[in-house]
Formats: C-alpha cells, structure tokens, sequence
C-alpha cells in the first residue's frame, strides 16, 4: 500500500481528501501546511511515496516551493513525486493532468477518479 503525505489547508477539503484516497487503497498521513508536513517527517514518518499538495490561495509555483522545502528537509527521496492541486484553472485545462518538470505534475481535477488513476501510476500501486 501507497502512503502519501497530504499537505492541504482547508480544513472542509481534508477530511474528505484523506477519505476517498483511504477507500482508495491509499495510507494517508495529514498535514495541514508545509510546517506540520515538516513535523510529521522530523518525528520518523516512515516511508511516504508521494507528496500531494493543495494550498489555499497558492499559484502552483507556491505550492511546488512548498512540496520542495519539504522534500529538501533529508527524509524524503528525491525521486518521490509531487502532485500539486490546482486550485484555478481554464475549461481547456479541466481533467488534465500536466508533468511540471521530473517528478512534479499538476492535476486540473474534474472528478476524484482522475486523481486516484494519476497517484495510482505515480505510486505503481
């Protein structure tokens, strides 16, 4: 089983996040901004296999910063992906998902199935 690391500060967001990707066969561990993620890594975390990242009010730059700094911190493997939520986006860019560079997409989510099929292929799970 896949564990993700969740970064994700909307407090109505996150529960139901954590939930469809737990009935997705995924461990979940939750943080609530970059400085909880950081907690959760400094306190023995174990292996994470995927950071996913959505942060109110952040451009995609931002949120890929913040995804960095917590890579950057030494218990994350560099190779561990990073998918970042994008919050605003165009109608052509709805139900797409776009490879920012090695190791990082975006995802421009229609439903939560787009989601759960991209972290299913970045996990191998």
């Amino acid at each position: 089983m896949a564990t993700i690391l969740l970064i994700e500060e909307d407090d109505d967001a996150r529960p139901i996040i954590r939930h469809n990707l737990g009935r997705a066969g995924f461990d979940v561990l939750v943080a609530v901004d970059e400085a909880s993620a950081l907690d959760w890594l400094k306190a023995g975390a174990g292996r994470i296999d995927l950071v996913l990242v959505n942060l109110v009010n952040k451009t995609t730059d931002e949120s890929f910063d913040a995804a960095r700094r917590v890579k950057s911190s030494g218990a994350l493997d560099e190779r561990t992906p990073v998918v970042v939520i994008a919050e605003r986006y165009g109608d052509g860019l709805e139900g797409t998902d776009v490879r920012a560079a090695e190791g990082e997409w975006v995802t421009y989510m229609e439903d939560s199935r787009q989601l759960h099929e991209l972290l299913e292929r970045l996990t191998d799970k």
